[in-house]
């Protein structure tokens, strides 16, 4: 299966446009940059964030770029949306060596810079950029984390994974969760459209939110229908009636890395198709069951506007005002 192809050829020497042909919306957020209706804009003008303080995301080489109350974070990774953490190591970016009191519970120590954090007490291990350390404290306990002079960061939360640093201080910090959706979302129509998604999976999809790292989730009125990634890439669309009547996709989990989903619905004619790169062949499902809901009142990214966060990037989303027959579904992944 080929790829999208973002950059089209363009006769008489003019700019090339970078979405594809005959889609009218699509977001390069690697790029930042966007597109609605022919008309270029930045991905600011379509999407909005709600998180409460200021964060951090690492861009492709590893830099950390800061990102103030509200603004989505967007590096040439994609959009990164996450869940809340809280740091509990003090003055995170001037490392030394600190007694941490824990609850019982899932921990997670990760660094940044050469050399290595040792975990002791009540934990045994070794935290290094490239391999973060992860442990389970079936009762309460304290852990001495000793860094060495290589370290430029540290991070110590509750979880299963490792999440974008925080800077914290004299007292534990707390990252805000990012809630990111469109401004507008009457441009989508579930009845006749096809959606491309490319998604960076950072996050371990076995550690979702109930199986569930959402990439797209619209609603119609209270009844909501998704793509999402997490124990399965699947779309699950439902009618007026808040019926399911889609709910399919790969049959396995989306290992580290980039991949792409593409969704494409009419009435009693849905499909859904995958990268290879997500099972390691690929491939496409069709259903004739259903009619999808017939508007749409909001639509979120990497997010259920309060949970299922997707915990990794979304790097592309391009938007059809059609359904593209199954030939063209199954190249764009």
């Amino acid at each position: 299966m080929g790829g999208p192809g973002l950059a089209l050829p363009v006769a008489g020497g003019r700019q090339p446009q970078w979405w594809p042909d005959g889609a009218s919306l699509a977001i390069d957020f690697t790029a930042g940059r966007a597109m609605r209706d022919g008309l270029v804009c930045s991905p600011a003008d379509l999407l909005s964030c709600t998180r409460a303080g200021s964060a951090q995301a690492p861009n492709k080489s590893g830099v950390l770029l800061p990102f103030s109350e509200n603004e989505l974070r967007i590096t040439d990774r994609g959009l990164l949306v996450e869940e809340q953490r809280q740091n509990l190591l003090l003055h995170s970016f001037t490392p030394t060596a600190q007694t941490v009191s824990l609850a019982a519970g899932d921990y997670v120590l990760s660094v940044l810079g050469t050399g290595t954090a040792l975990v002791s007490g009540q934990a045994v291990g070794t935290a290094t950029e490239a391999l973060p350390f992860s442990f389970t404290l079936p009762t309460p306990g304290d852990v001495l984390i000793t860094p060495d002079a290589g370290l430029m960061f540290y991070q110590l939360e509750q979880g299963l994974f490792a999440t974008s640093p925080i800077s914290s201080g004299a007292t534990p910090a707390t990252r805000a969760p990012d809630t990111v959706s469109f401004h507008d979302a009457s441009w989508f129509n579930p009845q006749n459209c096809t959606l491309f998604v490319e998604w960076e999976q950072v996050a371990p999809a076995e550690y979702a939110q109930n199986g569930v790292q959402i990439l797209v989730r619209w609603r119609s009125e209270q009844v909501y229908s998704r793509v999402r990634s997490g124990g399965r890439v699947i779309g699950q669309i439902k009618d007026d009636s808040n019926v399911l009547i889609f709910n399919n996709g790969s049959t396995g989990t989306a290992p580290l890395g980039v991949h792409t989903a593409v969704l494409a619905l009419a009435p009693h004619d849905m499909s859904i198709a995958w990268s290879a790169s997500v099972d390691g062949s690929g491939g496409v499902i069709n259903d004739t069951s259903g009619t999808p809901t017939s508007n749409t009142t909001e639509m979120t990214v990497g997010g259920s506007g309060g949970g299922e966060f997707l915990n990794g990037c979304v790097r592309r989303l391009v938007y059809w005002a059609q359904r593209l027959p199954n030939s063209q579904v199954e190249n764009l992944v």
